[in-house]
């Protein structure tokens, strides 16, 4: 009797599997220079969106017109170490560490890398913390090779030392994470680093810089042969940005090119994961025929501001099965800045994501039915969707930032096209046409376009009451 149950029990744990937990952190942007004491003008090293809102100077913990201060950094370690010091299986850490200036020397910046990769080494003692390079992160690769060095193993620093990327293979669990350089594939104007952090004379960025996509698709083919599952880290994601009117930062010949690899090999792959944007968002990619396949995630940014305007400070907590690579939810905390300002640093549990959005499960399918409801006009998704997408920022300030003012129909609508369309060419083509439609509704308007007009005439006053019960 008692050996039957152990065998029960022994099988229920094999077919549910073990539950772990990670930390997604990304867009620190450490600003040095940052002073709680200075004037407006002269607070912090790259000033945005106006210092303080009003205020006359910075607070302690950051501000909305500046990127983060060391204290702001401090109390996220401390928040990550308090909320979850054990249980953690590994952390990502995807990018844009310093701020984003050009007047920072060559050796300040690897100082202050070096200082937030000793911050996040006493915060994981003994657990491994998985890094990627962002856009503003110009340091050579093999001094970030250096860096990082008991993070990484060997074969993983050779990648990373000659290219920016690497991958990781947990042969126990039979999950494989690849960690990509999507500096590689910014579009030319953007790719400002390359010559600095490779030492390459010339990097063709039409083709295949660093020999990348290669490495990529091998490497997503040899997951596929040992039955792996895989996940995919980066910093900038494909697509259109959700904050700035649809604009794009990859090259469009890569954008493309990933979405296809994307497609080929979506049976193995379990998640994306990237930042860059600063916001709390998603993304569907879809097959050939329009069938969603896969998801990525965006975490919001530890910096509090970006160009298109200010957010407060996020981290996140996914819950995964480590045996077969699903994701099973994320909590996401959050920081109240201007409460934080006031007294200390409280950070807070903002969501989580299967209860606020009623969902049953993280999937392609799933996310895609939760972007549909972003078209309903008897569903709050979208009005829920857009408080975490600035992460709880204050009423007063989500006013003057969020969507160019109140919340409209444009914006649901340029929310919805971001998630959904990831080519540049298709979310202008979703945008225009859906805005086409709402312009002339009339009697022989499809029903989609009604649902979505119907619902964006409610927006405005659902965004109200939200906001009233926050």
């Amino acid at each position: 009797m008692i050996r039957d149950y152990l065998l029960l029990l022994s099988w229920l744990c094999a077919v549910q599997g073990k539950i772990g937990y990670f930390w997604h952190i990304t867009d620190i942007h450490y600003d040095p220079r940052y002073s709680a004491q200075a004037n407006a003008a002269t607070a912090c090293w790259n000033t945005r969106n106006g210092v303080g809102g009003g205020r006359k100077t910075p607070g302690k913990f950051g501000d909305y017109g500046c990127d983060s201060p060391w204290e702001l950094v401090e109390s996220a370690a401390k928040a990550m170490k308090t909320y979850r010091g054990e249980g953690i299986e590994f952390v990502l850490w995807t990018g844009d560490a310093l701020t984003r200036t050009t007047g920072m020397n060559a050796e300040l910046r690897l100082q202050c890398l070096r200082n937030l990769t000793d911050l996040l080494s006493r915060t994981f003692k003994g657990l491994f913390v998985f890094p990627v390079l962002g856009h503003d992160d110009t340091v050579n690769f093999s001094q970030l090779a250096e860096l990082w060095s008991t993070w990484l193993p060997q074969e993983a620093l050779d990648t990373l030392k000659s290219a920016g990327y690497y991958t990781i293979e947990q042969t126990s669990e039979k999950y494989r994470i690849i960690f990509l350089n999507t500096n590689l594939w910014l579009n030319t104007a953007d790719n400002r680093m390359l010559h600095h952090q490779s030492g390459a004379s010339v990097v063709d960025n039409t083709q295949d810089p660093l020999n990348q996509w290669s490495w990529f698709q091998t490497t997503l083919e040899t997951a596929r042969r040992k039955e792996e599952t895989v996940y995919i880290v980066g910093h900038t994601p494909p697509g259109v940005d959700d904050r700035e009117s649809g604009a794009s930062v990859l090259n469009e010949r890569h954008n493309a090119k990933y979405l296809q690899l994307i497609r080929l090999y979506s049976d193995i792959i379990r998640g994306q994961f990237f930042g860059h944007w600063h916001t709390d968002t998603f993304r569907v990619v879809y097959n050939d025929n329009g069938l969603p396949v896969s998801w990525i995630m965006m975490a919001p940014s530890i910096s509090p501001t970006t160009p298109g305007g200010p957010n407060n400070p996020g981290l996140r907590l996914y819950k995964f099965e480590t045996t077969t690579g699903q994701v099973l939810d994320y909590t996401q905390y959050y920081l109240n800045l201007p409460e934080a300002n006031s007294g200390t640093a409280n950070w807070l549990i903002e969501y989580s994501l299967l209860e606020y959005y009623n969902l049953q499960e993280i999937t392609a399918i799933s996310l895609h039915d939760l972007a549909d409801r972003f078209t309903q006009f008897n569903d709050f998704a979208f009005v829920r969707y857009y408080a975490a997408n600035t992460v709880s920022l204050p009423r007063e300030v989500e006013q003057i930032w969020g969507c160019g003012g109140p919340l409209n129909g444009a914006c649901a609508l340029h929310h919805y096209c971001t998630v959904t369309r990831l080519n540049p060419e298709s979310y202008k083509k979703c945008y225009s046409s859906y805005a086409f439609a709402l312009a002339s509704t009339g009697p022989s308007t499809p029903r989609i376009y009604l649902s979505l007009y119907y619902h964006l005439v409610l927006l405005a006053c659902a965004h109200y009451y939200l906001a009233s019960n926050r």
